[in-house]
């Protein structure tokens, strides 16, 4: 028979060499998800690969390729599609951020976002929004600049001292 220390020595080896195992085989199992079982699995992209394939999916024509127009055929006028594909821009201010985009001279305004501790305010003057929080009050004035949106943003504080 074998000593009560001999037996808690052997129980505490068998344990470790299961704990043992078992982190071995969950390692090789989570190694294995990444690699797959068979194969390498992917790489990583280096900053230089990854700009070659973001160059390389804007050289591809979204649609159908276009004829360009011969030097003799007169320039068409715009359609509703390019004031569709007019690019939107963010605009942001202490009160948020307004997403908008000009369309000749005009400015759209695709979204609002309040920061933290704003609302936007329900009304909305044409190109001007209004951010307002418990004691300020952001106003921008979008307008278009070189085909871009810009805004001039007007801050006013609560300058009541009531509480005094």
């Amino acid at each position: 028979m074998s000593s009560p220390r001999t037996r808690t020595a052997l129980v505490a080896l068998a344990w470790t060499a299961a704990v043992v195992v078992a982190t071995l085989v969950g390692m090789s199992a989570v190694g294995a998800i990444g690699t797959g079982i068979l194969g390498r699995g992917q790489q990583a992209l280096t900053p230089s690969q990854v700009d070659q394939a973001l160059a390389a999916a804007r050289a591809v024509p979204a649609s159908a390729p276009v004829a360009p127009p011969s030097p003799t055929d007169p320039p068409s006028p715009p359609s509703d599609s390019a004031a569709a594909a007019a690019v939107a821009d963010v605009v942001t201010s202490p009160g948020g951020t307004i997403v908008a985009r000009c369309t000749g001279s005009a400015v759209e305004i695709v979204s609002a976002s309040p920061a933290q501790g704003f609302r936007l305010d329900d009304e909305r003057e044409g190109s001007r929004m209004q951010f307002e929080s418990e004691d300020t009050t952001v106003a921008v004035q979008l307008s278009c600049q070189g085909g871009r949106p810009v805004g001039a943003v007007e801050v006013q504080g609560d300058d009541d001292d009531d509480d005094d």
